[in-house]
């Protein structure tokens, strides 16, 4: 993380010096050259006034109108110089700078251009490094002025040393400017960049540890900003992965139960017909005591083979979603009277008091799946009837609770142990597994019922108390 903040730091101090650099060349650039235009227009127009004034000049008034000049141009800092053909010097006003004039090779060319009759030129001392602006025009016409009849030029001279001095200090003040915001900058970016770099070195912190150690706790960010947004959704998001993990984990724990539970369900009636069939075949088919005894219980192993795959198939389409529904109304009491004529023999033969108690007040239609709705009543009350001792009562019977209806199995036998409650919708759960199998369930009766009911928006529950009995009951919408 600090490479992460060196990098900000870095970039910062790059883009400070450019902007520094990019400052001091528009100045020369924009402010320097302008400024140079700017002496060189005000020089331009002195030339001119002077070259009009001088013309109308006459020889008695000439010296008076020089020495007015030398006063006046003495404290603008001009030099002027009225040269001939040849470069000789006429008349000097004020000539400090006559050595350019005098001595040109002690003087170096920097830029040059020219307008009209104007040449402008900015030389520099090759001795002692000083730069001169230096402004000519040509003139003529001064034929009727005997001092000024040789002159070819007016040569205006201005020493740049306080333009240059003036640009040095902004240079200087510029780069001071320049390092003070670099450094109060450099120090916000630094304060800045741990504002939001401790928050990334938490979260990169806290991954490294649940890649390495699992999801132990949550991620705290005491902060009420983006920050504190992202945080929330990466716990939100290992909440999720842990609760993705989890069922998979679940997933795979039930597979593994689920494959060994049905190789037990299967193995064992295919072990009891095969041992029964083995008998017959090696005499007891002969045997009249035994042979139809033994027939009949390799056709209840093969009934209960039976039953088992067809639950089989049934909970596969139901959890692969490709059990298809047929919703539509019909009437709920015709529904349980059909489950009870069809158990009642099977409950005549356990010994139990079968009852179906109907409210005639409800005349409302149930909605779902009447076949899947049949199969998950057959599941409940086929329980009840199985798994209770003689004398047990099994009724039936349901009520409005609200806008649906509510149908209850209930009986008064032995009851589920509290433990046993959550998991007894799971496949192949058994409260007593030998009495189970021995009343000829398959283990997947409740999570057959518990998946069609889901099917239709509604939850399947149960109460229940040992010795007491049990109560299931699940909503259905009505008309």
């Amino acid at each position: 993380m600090n490479t992460f903040r060196n990098k900000i730091i870095f970039i910062f101090s790059a883009l400070s010096i450019l902007l520094v650099g990019l400052l001091i060349l528009s100045f020369e650039r924009l402010v320097i050259t302008q400024m140079y235009k700017q002496i060189g227009e005000e020089i331009r127009n002195e030339i001119n006034l002077y070259e009009t004034a001088l013309r109308d000049i006459d020889e008695n008034s000439f010296q008076d109108f020089i020495s007015h000049t030398r006063d006046l141009i003495s404290k603008m800092g001009y030099s002027i110089y009225f040269v001939s053909k040849n470069n000789r010097i006429l008349i000097n006003i004020n000539g400090e700078e006559e050595n350019y004039l005098v001595k040109p090779d002690a003087f170096k060319l920097v830029s040059s251009q020219s307008s009209g009759r104007f040449f402008y030129e900015v030389i520099k001392s090759k001795e002692s490094g000083e730069r001169l602006f230096v402004v000519r025009k040509r003139v003529s016409d001064f034929q009727n002025n005997h001092y000024l009849k040789e002159v070819n030029q007016i040569v205006f001279i201005s020493n740049l040393n306080r333009l240059d001095k003036f640009s040095k200090d902004l240079r200087t003040q510029i780069l001071l400017y320049g390092l003070l915001i670099f450094i109060l900058g450099l120090l916000a970016i630094r304060y800045l960049s741990r504002i939001f770099s401790d928050p990334i070195v938490q979260f990169i912190e806290y991954l490294k540890d649940y890649r390495q150690n699992g999801y132990t706790k949550k991620l705290e960010l005491n902060r009420k900003d983006e920050f504190k947004f992202l945080a929330d959704s990466i716990n939100q998001l290992i909440e999720k992965i842990e609760e993705d993990f989890n069922a998979l984990r679940k997933l795979e724990k039930y597979r593994s139960e689920f494959l060994g539970n049905v190789s037990h369900e299967l193995r064992t009636p295919l072990f009891t017909i095969q041992s029964l069939l083995e008998t017959l075949t090696e005499g007891a088919i002969d045997d009249p005591a035994v042979n139809k005894t033994y027939l009949v219980k390799a056709q209840e192993n093969l009934e209960r083979l039976n039953r088992l795959l067809n639950d089989l198939i049934d909970i596969s389409y139901i959890e692969s979603k490709k059990l298809r529904m047929s919703f539509r109304y019909f009437e709920i009491r015709g529904l349980i009277e059909k489950v009870v004529e069809d158990l009642r023999l099977l409950a005549n033969q356990k010994k139990i008091n079968l009852q179906f108690i109907p409210d005639d007040s409800i005349i409302e239609l149930a909605f779902g799946d009447k076949e899947r709705l049949y199969q998950v009543l057959y599941n409940l009350v086929d329980n009840a009837i199985r798994h209770n001792p003689e004398g047990t009562n099994v009724k039936i019977y349901f009520m409005k609770v609200d806008s649906k209806i509510r149908i209850f199995v209930e009986d008064n036998g032995i009851g589920i142990p509290e433990e046993d409650l959550p998991r007894i919708f799971e496949r192949f759960y058994r409260v007593d597994k030998e009495r189970s199998r021995e009343a000829g369930g398959t283990g997947l009766g409740l999570a057959i019922a518990k998946h069609i009911v889901e099917a239709h928006e509604s939850k399947i529950f149960v109460e229940s108390q040992v010795n007491k009995g049990t109560k299931f009951y699940f909503d259905l919408n009505c008309a």
